[in-house]
């Protein structure tokens, strides 16, 4: 088992978080909207473990940034792209708990989760298992819908690792199915 040090950018705004969320009051409007907030981190999830990572292409606003470590501009498609290839030989779970939403203003929020995984390669047996936190930004787009402008991963425990984290140039996954992702 590995400890990993806390990122304290993450630290800050899950406290950040903690504290807006607990002094809001809520109308019912706003009710539905963090639900929906809270539907589309877990159908992130879903997504994973569904085998269909393709779907999160939708999920993802077009200025998306990913933090796990290091922060990058993501486009969706390749994020989606890179949960495929290495979700592609693996059982996932993913397991989330505790869900704080901050709503910022009408068309932002900030979303902090407990998370676990588990993941079993089926040829070797061998797992991994993370626990963390994600503190993620959401925007409500134009359509209504609401998605995330910014997943932040902080990795707290790691039991195992992870193989093959980057696509290899020119690989393709043996399914994609093309819901929202985008394809030309």
């Amino acid at each position: 088992m590995k400890v990993i040090k806390q990122d304290m950018t993450i630290k800050k705004m899950v406290v950040e978080v903690m504290k807006h969320a607990r002094s809001q009051s809520y109308t019912p409007q706003q009710l539905c909207e963090r639900q929906k907030i809270i539907d589309a981190q877990f159908f992130y999830y879903w997504a994973m473990d569904m085998k269909k990572e393709e779907y999160i292409c939708d999920l993802f606003t077009e200025d998306f940034t990913y933090r796990c470590y290091v922060e990058n501009k993501t486009a969706p498609k390749d994020q989606a792209m890179r949960s495929k290839y290495v979700n592609r030989n693996m059982m996932t779970m993913h397991m989330s708990h505790n869900p704080l939403i901050w709503l910022i203003s009408d068309t932002e929020a900030r979303g902090i989760f407990l998370y676990e995984d588990n993941n079993t390669y089926r040829e070797s047996k061998q797992t991994a298992e993370g626990f963390s936190v994600y503190c993620d930004d959401f925007r409500k787009c134009e359509d209504g819908i609401w998605r995330i402008s910014t997943m932040r991963i902080g990795y707290r425990k790691m039991e195992g690792e992870l193989e093959d984290y980057d696509v290899p140039e020119g690989w393709t996954p043996k399914s994609w199915e093309e819901w929202r992702c985008g394809q030309e």
